[in-house]
């Protein structure tokens, strides 16, 4: 899964998520999920989960503009 920069989507990375700060805990495409998020989240089939605190967890199943990578660690 890919930003829509052309970016891939990692586990960690720090993101705007409908503009609301957050960090990618799982990408579900490539398997990549966080001790705390793990594969259970597989049955969404696709996508990527952000955790934020103003919203808690939101699904993106396929690349959106409203999900911009604000930095990698």
């Amino acid at each position: 899964m890919k930003y829509l920069s052309g970016q891939e989507i990692c586990v960690g990375d720090n993101v705007i998520a409908d503009k609301s700060e957050g960090v990618i805990v799982c990408v579900i495409d490539t398997k990549q999920f966080t001790e705390k998020y793990s594969e259970g989240w597989a049955y969404l089939e696709k996508g990527c989960l952000v955790e934020t605190k103003e919203m808690g967890l939101i699904h993106y199943p396929e690349s959106d503009e409203d999900l911009i990578l604000k930095n990698r660690k």
